[in-house]
């Protein structure tokens, strides 16, 4: 007699609280997780702390670093001859892994070659320069040093902006000013492994977080818009300082959410999670990446606090199913009643190990405090912050008074600090 149980699903890397809260999700609608560890990094992570944690809601793991995708997909299949229901691949450094996998067990999730156009920055906007449908600024993949001055002397213009086609996090990105900075700008990205140089030219504006969800018929759905205000110290630009909430009474909330979805179209992404980053000049907004999957930076769990609703739930049930969205799966109304932002730590010189953390619980009875991360304990190392990687620590702030919540932001930078 076949089992009346429904099939488990595909989750890749639950290491992460982002995964934890759909896995969590997923297990009280009577769901299980079969979980695919796709580096030792995320195995050990699994191994010693999260199989604690989730091990209840996991019926299985496998651990298939190094693995070809085709050999894992064979032997899920054979382990489980009825199928399962769905994947999960919600991390960005495995995603095309995930797409990969989903389209070898048949899933009906994005093909890779979807997939891949989020994931490389130069696969994308060439992509979109040929569809043609919204503003890309120039760019192009150069080779060699001969390519990249070509490329700058086209363009007949500074700053030219260097970055790695597969990075994230604003590493290994350079505004170059000049021949030099830009030579060694391609040189940083390719000792950095991240793929190749990818030039681009520099548009000016303002910077916003555009985050979403597709569906199964491509439309997509604004949830939350972020204006980013980065800033230069100790000698490194485009910092980020703060992460400041745009509400919906905004004309630019309903610009980006027009440009966006045309930008999703163009890829034709599916039944996703979306993470946009656009400039926005005199000429309206300019794409400067997409991503399939939910923000970094605890803004989903923001923009759920915003909304009253789970975001990481509305992506599990896109991820598994194909369903619609509606207007109805975003509360805007709430949203726009509350003011928000993410306060990020920049550490001005390295510390090889912490002594103390002082001024947290200072912090923590700020009337518009709602949680903190990346804060490292006395004994730990602490780098300088030269990018998003290196914050020193955030802090989320949340109140119906805005006035509150810029008070709060500057007696952040006041209060707390590493000795």
């Amino acid at each position: 007699m076949p089992s009346l149980s429904p099939a488990p699903y595909i989750v890749l890397d639950p290491t992460d609280d982002y995964a934890r809260r759909m896995v969590e999700f997923l297990g009280r609608v009577g769901l299980r997780a079969v979980a695919v560890l796709t580096s030792p990094w995320r195995t050990a992570q699994w191994r010693h702390g999260w199989y604690r944690r989730l091990g209840d809601l996991v019926i299985a793991s496998y651990e298939v670093a190094g693995e070809p995708v085709a050999a894992v997909a064979s032997a899920l299949a054979h382990d489980y001859p009825d199928g399962f229901s769905g994947i999960v691949p919600w991390d960005e450094m495995s995603i095309l892994y995930g797409a990969e996998l989903g389209e070898q067990l048949g899933l009906g999730w994005n093909p890779r070659q979807v997939i891949e156009r989020c994931r490389d920055k130069g696969v994308m906007k060439e992509h979109l320069r040929q569809v043609g449908r919204v503003r890309i600024n120039a760019g192009a993949v150069v080779k060699n040093a001969a390519e990249a001055i070509a490329f700058q002397e086209a363009l007949d213009r500074w700053p030219v902006v260097v970055k790695p086609t597969g990075g994230a996090g604003s590493a290994h990105v350079t505004f170059a000013g000049d021949r030099g900075e830009l030579l060694r700008g391609c040189q940083e990205v390719l000792e950095s492994g991240d793929g190749e140089v990818l030039l681009e030219e520099y548009v000016g504006g303002r910077e916003l977080a555009v985050n979403g969800m597709v569906d199964k018929d491509g439309n997509f759905l604004i949830t939350d818009v972020w204006l980013y205000d980065r800033r230069e110290s100790h000698g490194v630009p485009n910092l980020y300082y703060e992460t400041i909430k745009v509400g919906t009474e905004t004309s630019i909330f309903g610009e980006l959410a027009s440009y966006a979805a045309a930008v999703i179209e163009g890829l034709e992404l599916r039944r996703a999670p979306v993470h946009m980053e656009v400039k926005v000049d005199d000429r309206g907004p300019c794409l400067i990446e997409v991503g399939a999957r939910l923000p970094g930076g605890n803004q989903p769990m923001l923009a759920s606090m915003l909304h009253g609703r789970s975001l990481f739930e509305l992506a599990a049930c896109h991820y598994l199913d194909e369903l619609p969205l509606s207007g109805g799966d975003v509360n805007y109304s709430r949203y726009d009643r509350f003011a928000a932002r993410i306060v990020s730590g920049i550490q001005p010189v390295t510390l090889p190990a912490v002594r103390a953390l002082v001024g947290l619980d200072e912090v923590e009875r700020l009337p518009s405090f709602v949680g903190s991360g990346l804060l490292r304990r006395p004994g730990m190392p602490l780098a300088q912050t030269i990018d998003l990687r290196t914050k020193s620590y955030e802090v989320y702030l949340l109140h119906a008074d805005p006035e509150q919540v810029a008070h709060d932001a500057q007696a952040v930078r006041q209060l707390l600090r590493y000795e």
